[in-house]
């Protein structure tokens, strides 16, 4: 009989090796990048193979708004697969199907890993560790967007293994750690902007249970903040003097800045328009208010169609997230799909987490617990603070960082000793089963796609 829990950690490899492989399957059913933002990071990565410089500008074929590594990534994958797909109907005349997805695929896919790692570093609790790893394995919404060519893949990734480095920090070294953990945390920035979210979620982490007394905790800190800062504007740097006509980094940095700040205003009253989302009264958000559209509209948000379109902004409350199903079917052939079945455990693992922390704070579980905590919080409130403050749109993948502390926390409230174990087994497998109906691989066989339209 299996040993599980000696076997635990190399199912957990040999699973996510398997999906890497489900991955590259589906890349090859994908000739076209359909998803939404991936012809602007695709363009992106082209230029970057060419040497092609655009003016120092936002909104350009070469997508300055946004850091270099994922679409340096994105182009290293064409470099090795080749630019052009080989294979289907669209063979040399389009973007490679796989080049372009190869490191968001791998990282996606070996994210499972570095979460089972991490828990079991934190607590030595195996349960918690394997359960974990098996939700960010079946989760669809990171499925999805690792089949992707975006840039929060990468950002999460790095931002995982920062964490699972500074758990590692009695191998490594205090300082070393330290640093190393600041360099993973910059290479998250480097990815994508918001992996600031993270690194301040950490940061409290370690000012909240760092060892010793708050001044080697806010030392600790300062130790991360500076390797951080140093990575980034150091590979930003390097990438405006090889890639860019930007005198310096600070040139891009305040382009990047500026963008962001001045990109809320006026898009959520742009993508609720009449002319977006006329077509489905009572769905779409009108306004900045964060009442979860089910408590007026009293109708879920499934996909609606009236054999035209398919509701396309009408996740744009963050906080619809947490309470009902958004739509699952995006414009194009990729299935964009929370695990519903997990989010909604948040609704258990949170206050049970809030209520036991005051008496295990300090110990390993009550470590693990305030991490996630930190991690969900952080994430939850930026995005509530971009609809709310700022006036930008909340698209479903800014949930992404949330989906690891969603793992741990359901996993964590599951493996609990007064849980029976036929519990842990039947809301395990809800979650597992749900993520499996909501992959891109089951999913359009039992939905069958609505029709796109140009108005969405």
């Amino acid at each position: 009989m299996l040993d599980l829990r000696r076997h635990a950690f190399p199912l957990v490899g040999i699973a996510s090796t398997v999906l890497l492989a489900l991955h590259i399957y589906f890349a090859f059913l994908q000739p076209f990048y359909s998803f939404v933002d991936d012809l602007t990071y695709i363009s992106a990565a082209f230029r970057m193979i060419e040497h092609f410089q655009c003016p120092p500008v936002a909104g350009n074929v070469c997508n300055y708004e946004h850091p270099p590594l994922s679409k340096l990534l994105m182009a290293l994958g064409f470099e090795i697969f080749g630019k052009y797909s080989t294979v289907g109907s669209a063979a040399g005349t389009t973007a490679n199907q796989f080049g372009g997805r190869f490191f968001q695929m791998l990282m996606g896919s070996f994210s499972a890993p570095v979460v089972y790692l991490i828990v079991s570093k934190v607590t030595g609790n195996w349960k918690t560790s394997f359960l974990a790893a098996v939700f960010m394995l079946v989760d669809p919404l990171y499925f999805t967007l690792a089949s992707t060519a975006i840039l929060d893949d990468a950002m999460a990734f790095f931002a995982l293994l920062a964490i699972l480095t500074y758990f590692y920090s009695d191998k490594l070294g205090e300082r070393g750690s330290l640093l190393l953990v600041g360099t993973f945390f910059g290479l998250s920035l480097l990815s994508k902007e918001s992996g600031a979210f993270i690194l301040l979620a950490m940061l409290c982490f370690v000012l909240a249970t760092g060892s010793g007394g708050p001044k080697t905790r806010i030392v600790s800190c300062f130790w991360i903040i500076i390797a951080a800062t140093i990575v980034f504007c150091a590979g930003l740097e390097v990438y405006d003097v090889l890639l860019t006509p930007f005198p310096s980094f600070l040139s891009q940095l305040e382009l990047i800045l500026s963008f962001h700040e001045g990109a809320g205003p006026g898009q959520i009253t742009y993508l609720t328009s009449i002319t977006q989302c006329g077509l489905f009264p009572g769905l779409c958000p009108t306004d900045r208010s964060l009442i979860p559209h089910i408590l007026y509209s009293m109708q879920p948000l499934f996909p609606v169609t009236n054999g035209q379109c398919t509701g396309c902004w009408a996740a744009t409350n963050p906080l619809d997230w947490l309470f009902y199903i958004p739509p699952v079917v995006f414009p194009g052939n990729l299935v964009l799909a929370p695990n519903y079945a997990l989010v909604w455990l948040a609704f258990a693992w949170v206050p049970y987490c809030l209520s036991r922390l005051r008496r295990i704070f300090g110990t390993p579980e009550g470590r693990l617990v305030t991490l996630v905590l930190m991690l969900f919080a952080w994430n939850m409130g930026s995005n509530i603070w971009l609809f709310s403050v700022t006036g930008r749109s909340v698209f479903l993948w800014y949930f992404l960082p949330s989906i690891p502390p969603l793992c741990i926390g359901s996993a964590y409230v599951l493996t609990r000793p007064r849980v029976p174990i036929w519990l842990t087994l039947a809301v395990a497998g809800v979650v597992v089963l749900v993520g499996l109906l909501l992959s891109p691989f089951v999913l359009p066989a039992l939905y069958s796609l609505p029709q796109t339209c140009s108005t969405c």
